[in-house]
């Protein structure tokens, strides 16, 4: 009879033993797969802000859509500027009210800091020998009466980095433009001015 209680005895020693280790064992797992997963290297973020709002659509590494209307290529830095487009500029005045005041388009305002380029008529602020400073606009205009005067949405103000002479027979001309865009509404009472420019312009096609 002795024999048979310490038989019983060791086994049931022997199955806490075993159950101490089973249990020590997940213990452990659930120490370890969480620093395991943590582990892991995190998703890079985009280099371009875009990526933070639902109504923009990356296509691919260098293309977005803007919302679901105007495909953007480009990453926003300086050696790859967003191409912009002029019916992207203009869809802000959406966001216009009757009083000047302006609210921006949300895939608008994520441009504001980011190296842009953009095409269109050129033209300097008076006439001069050399400028540092040029207005690029969607339609010709000789700031008089011939062509189509600009509206704060498809026109952008431009500060160059370094002067450009003013040469050839026309003053108004049609270019390029890269430099770093600014999203600033200026107001005069009810009257909406300006909303655009460009820091750090580079132009191409001017003064030749």
């Amino acid at each position: 009879m002795r024999w048979f209680w310490i038989i019983i005895s060791i086994s049931i020693v022997a199955a806490l033993v075993a159950l101490m280790r089973s249990r020590s064992n997940d213990v452990a797992e659930a120490i370890v797969m969480p620093t395991s997963t943590a582990a892991q290297p995190a998703a890079m973020p985009t280099s371009s802000p875009a990526s933070q709002l639902e109504n923009v659509i990356r296509i691919d590494a260098r293309t977005i859509q803007l919302d679901g209307r105007f495909d953007v290529s480009g990453t926003g830095s300086t050696a790859d500027p967003y191409k912009i487009t002029w019916p992207l500029m203009m869809s802000a005045q959406s966001g216009a009210t009757p009083d000047g005041a302006i609210s921006v388009p949300k895939y608008i305002s994520l441009l504001d800091g980011t190296s842009i380029e953009i095409s269109g008529y050129l033209a300097p602020p008076v006439a001069c020998d050399l400028t540092e400073e040029l207005l690029v606009m969607r339609n010709r205009w000789d700031g008089c009466c011939i062509g189509t005067p600009p509206t704060p949405f498809d026109c952008i103000e431009v500060r160059l980095d370094k002067a450009v002479p003013i040469k050839g027979k026309h003053l108004i001309q049609y270019g390029t433009i890269r430099g770093v865009l600014r999203i600033e509404p200026f107001s005069a009472g009810k009257y909406l001015l300006g909303l655009y420019r460009i820091e750090h312009g580079q132009v191409e096609g001017f003064g030749g």
